[in-house]
């Protein structure tokens, strides 16, 4: 990757050795013949390694390198000075002012180019070092709330277990075969009895987003649990009889819900989303949000014999597409035929 270096010096000749055997390693050079202009380029533009001659007229580099280190964007650059005359140097005062390295002049090429490509080094591992560090700050905390969710729910699950109260949600062959069974039913309704009333049928499709970056950076046990009780929360939402929950796909659930109607399937919706905020599952490797979201797809429609259910479904799903694409925690999209 391409660098940036920053020289402060009055020698063309030297400033010209400089940026000849920078260019050729691909990296590019400015120089300035100011402590002012120095100082204000690294707080800019935060340059990926400084070079200072010892030898700048009326300028004591050692007081720079002080300055250098006491900015934001200058106290991790790493600093080289030019040692071009031994009466302007001294290795002691060097590195107490902060310097992380030396070049004496004559300059070998072979010497330099390693000084300079082992401060770049150095630069690149403490940047990763301390963005690990920083990330892992973040982390932390998301991991002991994610911990004590799972040992809660597991008390929960273990409770309800010897109860025999515990069930699997059904798989989304079922969910389909159940909305037909409703769509067959409310569309003899309407045709049987001339009866509209209550014969809307409504389902959600209801995605977590960002699953496969949770599921990537976490352990399966993590994840089982995590959806275990995203899957408990689920359920509590519809509990009407003839309501199904399922497993559309292994991030996505599905809701059918009869007898609801446009209004009544985003209240559902709603409901859901609120839930699954409250838990505050924790998920750092989402874009959309810190915490477990759904995006939601809703559609609603008005069963007959002469549209097949699963024309229901493939409208959920292009709403659901569509609120994914928003990248909102619990986005709703809805549509109805």
């Amino acid at each position: 990757m391409k660098k940036s270096i920053i020289i402060l010096d009055d020698l063309e000749e030297q400033i010209g050795f400089f940026r000849e055997l920078i260019s050729e390693s691909n990296h590019s050079l400015v120089d300035v013949d100011n402590e002012s202009d120095l100082l204000d380029f690294v707080q800019l533009q935060a340059p990926d390694l400084i070079l200072i001659s010892s030898t700048i007229k009326d300028l004591n580099c050692y007081l720079i390198c002080k300055k250098i280190k006491l900015l934001e964007k200058g106290k991790n650059l790493p600093i080289i000075i030019i040692n071009r005359d031994d009466r302007y140097f001294n290795v002691e005062q060097n590195f107490d002012a902060g310097a992380d390295d030396y070049i004496n002049y004559p300059f070998i090429e072979r010497e330099v180019i390693h000084r300079l490509n082992q401060q770049l080094l150095i630069k690149d591992l403490k940047d990763n070092l301390r963005e690990t560090t920083n990330q892992l700050h973040k982390i932390i905390p998301h991991y002991q709330r994610l911990q004590e969710l799972v040992e809660k729910h597991n008390l929960t699950l273990n409770h309800h277990s010897n109860e025999g109260r515990l069930n699997i949600i059904p798989n989304r062959k079922y969910f389909e075969e159940m909305l037909q069974k409703e769509w067959l039913r409310a569309s003899r309704q309407r045709t049987s009895f001339s009866d509209t009333e209550g014969t809307n049928i409504s389902i959600i499709l209801a995605k977590i987003n960002d699953f496969q970056s949770y599921e990537e950076n976490h352990e399966k046990e993590i994840v089982d649990s995590c959806l275990r009780i995203i899957t408990e929360d689920v359920k509590e939402t519809a509990k009407r009889a003839g309501d199904v929950i399922a497993e559309f796909d292994k991030d996505t659930f599905a809701v059918l819900l009869p007898s609801t109607d446009y209004v009544g399937v985003q209240k559902v919706a709603q409901v859901i989303g609120e839930h699954i905020m409250t838990l505050q599952i924790p998920h750092h490797f989402s874009a959309v949000s810190e915490f477990i979201t759904f995006s939601f797809g809703l559609a609603t429609g008005i069963p007959t014999q002469a549209i097949h259910s699963s024309s229901l479904v493939d409208v959920a799903q292009d709403c659901l597409q569509k609120a994914i694409a928003s990248r909102e925690a619990n986005a709703m999209v809805i549509d109805q035929f």
